[in-house]
């Protein structure tokens, strides 16, 4: 994923002895990521949450209905470790979207909420458990360092 990638990179770039001389690049990445994030659009994610404002991130070019929590994290994380206050807005848009995802068990999901209706594993043509999309410690762990940065 661009997204993904992009973000993983910028995480690393700031973690290195080099950032200074490379701020620019940095820079210019996030900036980047800051106009791939999705605010009003129609996203599936919406029926369940439509009172909830958008400000997720997709994982592919293009991806309006599905903005992921995984994504999102990780991108207002890399912003906020600039200090750059021109990302303010993007990363408190992505912290309150992911902060209203939470599922009822208190983790966070890919791309849904409260999606764990295991039952429907029992469709024939249900393989590989895709139609659910439970809370996962990788995804609920950086949603919650996202949400204790802000």
């Amino acid at each position: 994923s661009p997204v993904w990638d992009t973000a993983l990179v910028s995480q690393a770039l700031i973690e290195t002895e080099y950032k200074q001389h490379i701020s620019t690049e940095i820079e210019t990445a996030l900036n980047w990521l800051k106009k791939q994030q999705l605010s009003d659009e129609p996203g599936d994610w919406r029926i369940q949450k439509p009172e909830l404002s958008g400000g997720g991130w997709a994982f592919q070019y293009s991806n309006y209905y599905y903005p992921d929590l995984d994504d999102t994290s990780m991108v207002a994380w890399a912003m906020h470790r600039t200090n750059n206050k021109s990302y303010s807005e993007s990363i408190q848009r992505a912290a309150n979207w992911v902060a209203g995802m939470q599922s009822r068990g208190g983790g966070f999901s890919s791309f849904d909420i409260n999606n764990t209706h295991f039952y429907l594993n029992e469709i024939p043509s249900a393989d590989h458990g895709a139609l659910l999309d439970p809370p996962t410690v990788d995804v609920t762990g950086r949603a919650i360092t996202l949400l204790s940065l802000v």
